[in-house]
């Protein structure tokens, strides 16, 4: 169990991590198709849980440092040795195999995330385990910001393990925030990088999937939280809550993707008025504060309407930024279901169903 003191660092460096600018890389990508030797030294031993942590290597260039002070501002003032110290902070850049279900099996998952700390990094493993019974699975966490190695050996494993096809399948709500942008060019599919300048490779056996977006089972699986709050719908006010890129016109895409949710839950639920918000949780914190506010105003005059006001949200997790959404409506008074997407059964749904459509 973490800390509150990490939890505050850790909710702290979020915003560092996300208030990026991208910057043009001249780099090209490794054109090789798919090695049958890995080009990096891989772990070859995995904890008892079956992990596989990358060994400590050479410490990062001059060069690469001066990229994350230029692409996070929140580190231009830290030295090395301070950025190192919140690489660590962040959590671990590891891969995580499942056993080879079916000697037959022939197309691999590749699933990405950031991390949720061990104890949820556990229970998303744990939720991904029928992926595994139709496609030789890895999980690969982490940041990306400083290594691609982690990604470059989870491949290297899945061709080893059989795989000729593999689905890279993202972890994130929207395609709108650096993170999505990091992996893209690991991958090879922009010239891009939104973190440090690390190896990017563009295999031809891999399919980059869509993130759920505005998908028909994003849509159910907010309905289905909306209606594990709710009483009587036609008398409640719904928001849902999302944690919104820094950029506003990045901003403005999500409120977008998020309407097509609140357009399905008003229609199907009954409710009396459903609104999309974003925190932009990663931005100056004059923007936050304003978002914030106008969600305030909106709950404060749903009540005075004689409305009875419900939050839920397009959240992966449900042990992310729940904490300071409680803390900003704290006195309101509300019903908020904290669950996040990958709690819920329809979301490994989700996972077949993309890879099976990309498929056809």
């Amino acid at each position: 169990m973490e800390t509150t003191k990490i939890n505050t660092i850790l909710f702290t460096l979020v915003i560092f991590i996300f208030n990026a600018k991208v910057v043009f890389s001249n780099e090209n990508h490794d054109s090789e198709k798919h090695p049958l030797t890995s080009t990096v030294s891989c772990p070859q031993e995995s904890d008892a849980k079956g992990r596989r942590y990358l060994t400590a290597g050479m410490m990062p260039s001059e060069v690469m440092f001066n990229e994350l002070r230029h692409n996070l501002p929140g580190l231009k003032n830290l030295n090395n040795k301070q950025i190192m110290g919140m690489m660590k902070l962040m959590g671990p850049n590891y891969y995580w195999t499942f056993d080879k279900k079916n000697p037959d099996q022939k197309t691999g998952a590749l699933i990405l995330a950031h991390g949720f700390g061990e104890e949820g990094d556990l229970e998303f493993h744990n939720s991904m385990t029928d992926i595994s019974s139709k496609h030789i699975t890895t999980l690969s966490l982490g940041m990306s910001m400083m290594t691609s190695k982690h990604i470059e050996c989870a491949l290297f494993e899945l061709r080893q393990s059989g795989a000729e096809k593999i689905y890279i399948v993202p972890i994130i709500t929207t395609p709108h925030n650096t993170l999505a942008q990091q992996w893209e060019y690991i991958l090879g599919l922009r010239n891009d990088h939104a973190y440090a300048k690390v190896k990017s490779f563009k295999p031809d056996d891999v399919v980059f999937l869509k993130p759920i977006n505005d998908h028909q089972i994003a849509k159910q699986i907010v309905l289905d939280y909306t209606k594990e709050i709710s009483v009587n719908p036609k008398n409640e006010a719904v928001v849902i809550i999302g944690h919104g890129p820094v950029r506003e016109i990045d901003n403005q895409h999500e409120l977008e993707i998020m309407e097509n949710l609140a357009v399905y839950i008003r229609e199907n639920g009954k409710f009396s008025v459903v609104k999309p918000f974003t925190l932009q949780d990663d931005a100056p914190k004059e923007i936050r504060d304003k978002n914030v506010n106008q969600i305030k105003q909106f709950m404060e005059n749903a009540t005075l309407d004689g409305k009875k006001v419900l939050m839920v949200s397009n959240l992966m997790s449900g042990k992310g930024i729940q904490k300071k959404i409680y803390k900003d409506f704290s006195g309101l008074d509300y019903e908020f279901n904290p669950k996040g997407f990958l709690t819920h059964p329809l979301f490994k749904e989700w996972i077949l169903q993309s890879i099976e459509s990309s498929d056809r």
